[in-house]
């Protein structure tokens, strides 16, 4: 019965080891060199499901004005999604919402009479309804989310998976967002480089970068030119960087500015 058992486990094995190896074979590319090293493929597309926190606080179209202040009060947030029993979206409270639906300071009304009308108050009839709302999905890109906030003027999102609430967006997520692009929370140095606006010129700045065996934090390169050049904004994972100014300025690739990093 053990040799049995043995012979068993044995057999298991060797199709677990199979299927494994299949599974590499499939997610896997020959390296440039042709050496037939397996690589796994990264999964990774720069959507928001990716980067979303789910699971955000939400709170009940039914539930009152005072629930949704303490809620927004005790949990530091500025945006309340509101959903239903199924957990579909409904609506949103957002900051401004509860301060328009405030009583002002010149109001008659006694504190004892305002409590009693802002208990009545529900949720479903002073959030911002759905049909008002920009939405967008788990697949969405993540910089297409951020021109959406930038172009309609607004401070969050709502991720909707299939009618469900998957999670929020807010501008403090973009702002957290384009630190991590910047790679501002790594120390090292950043160099300013002016390039010539055609193709292939960042290849000469890494092969210098190569060249001194030295890691690339982030680069950044907006859009627009300065007299004619694009500028990248580079940061290198070396304080040491001297030598790479000296030798990106020979090669032709003038350095404008350079600026040590520690991030607190």
């Amino acid at each position: 019965m053990v040799r049995l058992n043995a012979w068993m486990l044995s057999q298991k094995y060797d199709i677990v080891k199979k299927n494994f190896r299949r599974f590499l074979t499939k997610n896997s590319t020959n390296s440039e060199a042709g050496k037939g090293e397996e690589i796994m493929k990264i999964q990774y597309e720069g959507f928001m499901r990716e980067k979303i926190q789910q699971s955000p606080v939400t709170i009940s179209p039914e539930a009152s004005f005072f629930e949704a202040i303490n809620l927004i009060h005790e949990k530091g947030i500025r945006h309340l999604p509101v959903v239903d029993k199924n957990n579909s979206l409904v609506g949103i409270v957002t900051d401004r919402d509860i301060r328009e639906v405030a009583p002002s300071d010149a109001t008659l009304l006694s504190i004892q009479e305002l409590s009693h009308l802002l208990g009545k108050l529900k949720v479903s009839s002073f959030m911002t309804p759905k049909a008002k709302l920009i939405t967008i999905t788990p697949d969405t890109l993540i910089e297409e989310a951020v021109q959406l906030m930038h172009d309609n003027k607004i401070g969050c999102l709502p991720v909707v998976e299939g009618g469900k609430l998957y999670g929020i967006f807010t501008e403090t997520d973009a702002l957290d967002h384009l630190v991590d692009v910047f790679g501002s929370k790594e120390k090292g140095t950043r160099l300013t480089v002016a390039l010539e606006d055609k193709p292939g010129m960042m290849h000469g700045v890494f092969e210098i970068l190569k060249k001194h065996n030295v890691n690339v934090i982030s680069m950044v390169s907006p859009s627009f030119t300065v007299e004619g050049k694009r500028i990248a904004a580079i940061r290198i994972r070396t304080e040491e960087y001297e030598p790479i100014v000296k030798d990106l300025e020979k090669a032709g690739y003038p350095v404008s500015s350079t600026g040590e990093w520690s991030p607190t």
